[in-house]
Parts: C-alpha cells; sequence; structure tokens
C-alpha cells in the first residue's frame, strides 16, 4: 500500500501525517516511486516507552484474553477490542464508546484502569476482520463483562471495521491538546464551546449554509466533524463548507484568520471583529479556506 502523496511540509511539523497531503491512501504513484529520507545526525531513540502504567502477557504475546474478551494487535496507542459471540470473535464498534465502557473491559480482564483508543492516522492495526459484534454500547460500571451492557444487539449494527474501537488498561496518559490526542489515536472528549462563536456562510451576503465555529485552532474545515487543537474539546460537526465559504460575521473582541491551505499553511487573511463581510472576494480572498484560526483579542 501507499499512503501518502503530494506531501507539503512547512518544517516545523512534528509527524508528517500533519503536513498537507492527498488523502490516505489515494495517489497516482507505484513503487518505482517510494521515497527515501537520508539522515544526518544523532536521532531519536526508537519505540519510547509509552507513558502510564503498562502490563505484558505470560508468553510475551501482544494480547490478553479471557475466553469472551481479549484485547489483540497491541501497540502504544493500545489494542482492538474484540469479544466472542456463538463461538466466533468479532470487533467492537467505536461510535459512543466510553470511558466507562473500557473500565468494565479491562476489569473484566483482571485490569485496572481503562479508556478507548480510535483508529486514527496510522493506527491501522485497529482494523479487525470477521464480523462487527456490537455498536451502541451502554455500560453502566458495575457489569461483569461487556456483553452484559446495553447495546444495540449482537451483529445489529452499520459499522465497518475502520471504526472498530480499541482498549488501553492502566491510566489515561495527560495529553496537552487535541493534536496529542489525535496522534496517540486517543478518543477526543466533548466539551462545551467557550467565548464568542464566528459565523460563516456558503454564499455572500450571509445567505446559503450556515456553520458556528467558537474559539480555537480547527487544522481542517470540512463538511464533518472540526476538532479545536486549541483545547482538548472537538466542537462537533462545523458543517463550514470549505470550497464556498464566502461572507461571516465576526464578533466584538474576536479576530479569524483564514488559511488557504490545511493545518494553517499557504495564503492567509485576518479580519477583527466587529465586522459582517459580506462578501470575501471583496476582500481580496479568492482562495479556498481550508483551515482557520479564531481568538479573542
Amino acid at each position: 500500500m501507499i499512503w501518502l502523496s503530494n506531501v507539503g511540509c512547512k518544517g516545523d511539523e512534528s509527524n508528517v501525517e500533519w503536513c498537507p497531503h492527498s488523502p490516505w491512501g489515494r495517489h497516482d504513484c507505484d513503487h518505482t516511486m517510494d521515497a527515501g529520507v537520508c539522515c544526518i545526525g544523532k536521532g531519536k531513540p526508537a519505540g519510547p516507552k509509552a507513558p502510564g502504567p503498562s502490563y505484558s502477557c505470560a508468553g510475551g504475546e501482544n494480547k490478553v484474553d479471557n475466553g469472551s474478551t481479549r484485547l489483540v494487535g497491541c501497540r502504544n496507542a493500545g489494542c482492538r477490542l474484540e469479544v466472542r459471540h456463538n463461538d466466533e470473535w468479532g470487533t467492537v464498534c467505536g461510535a459512543g464508546f466510553t470511558e466507562k465502557n473500557a473500565k468494565v473491559v479491562c476489569r473484566s480482564l483482571g485490569l485496572a484502569g481503562g479508556f478507548a483508543v480510535q483508529r486514527y492516522g496510522g493506527n491501522y492495526h485497529m482494523e479487525g476482520i470477521g464480523k462487527v459484534w456490537l455498536s451502541d454500547v451502554h455500560c453502566n460500571g458495575a457489569e461483569s463483562w461487556l456483553g452484559s451492557c446495553r447495546h444495540k444487539g449482537w451483529g445489529d449494527n452499520r459499522c465497518a471495521h475502520g471504526e472498530d474501537v480499541g482498549v488501553c488498561c492502566g491510566d489515561r496518559p495527560q495529553y496537552g491538546s487535541v493534536r496529542e490526542m489525535r496522534t496517540a489515536g486517543i478518543f477526543v472528549p466533548q466539551c462545551q464551546p467557550k467565548g464568542a462563536s464566528v459565523r460563516f456562510f456558503s454564499h455572500c451576503n450571509h445567505r446559503g449554509r450556515r456553520g458556528d465555529l467558537y474559539q480555537g485552532e480547527y487544522p481542517k474545515l470540512s463538511d464533518a466533524t472540526c476538532d479545536n487543537d486549541a483545547g482538548q474539546c472537538r466542537v462537533g460537526s462545523c458543517s463550514v463548507p470549505p470550497a464556498a465559504l464566502s461572507s461571516m460575521s465576526v464578533p466584538a473582541g474576536v479576530r479569524v484568520t483564514l488559511f488557504s491551505q490545511y493545518f494553517f499553511g499557504g495564503q492567509s487573511r485576518s479580519f477583527t471583529g466587529p465586522v459582517d463581510v459580506g462578501c470575501l472576494v471583496g476582500y481580496g480572498w479568492n482562495d479556498r479556506a481550508r483551515s482557520v484560526k479564531i481568538e479573542a483579542v
């Protein structure tokens, strides 16, 4: 598999996946065009120890199994969760999977703590095969195993293996931003947005589709979920159409900076409120807004 193409880093990214690039797996390349890198000087040691407690199995294998629940494919980011039903192992859908669910899993395996891990970026070991047995799992915390929790029904789901959930047992490592959490494959918690919001519109003169974003840093505008990199907060569906962002309303005390590339690259243009921008083209902005920063001033 060729995962990345058209990679355009600025130079200060901590991971190549944060650089602007074509969608994962989409390319016009073959393996005769594979890139190589030569580094000079002393590098970082490989395989750093993940923060927090860890556990290992008796034979050194990378799984934990009690016959009805198991954690397999373990890496630093966690292990894929699988459950057995009708003598067949299957995975669990990550949509709505909570830390309380993860703690039930870990306790059933004789392990402490527990938090959920999502498939993100390079964590392709999270993808399982076979059936996705459970989805919409809601534990109250007292159950002896995951199958006793309320759920949609065995095999009753529309999840794909790209949504398989992982679990890591132990205390949750401390992260400073959403970006660090996503890199580690950790579910980003929902929280209440703070500060004033900026209202964006898909057409000039405040018409068309509308999206509201709160103060923060949004590295990738899309119609789907927008993560706020400025804090540990996922705002939710932003509904901001980057290809057709044409007007906006900026309240007092807020500055908006638009960027023509993902992760705050390319051309930029700032607006300080209070201001109603009736048509961005009239302000010299002819690019798509692919990322945005909203700051208090």
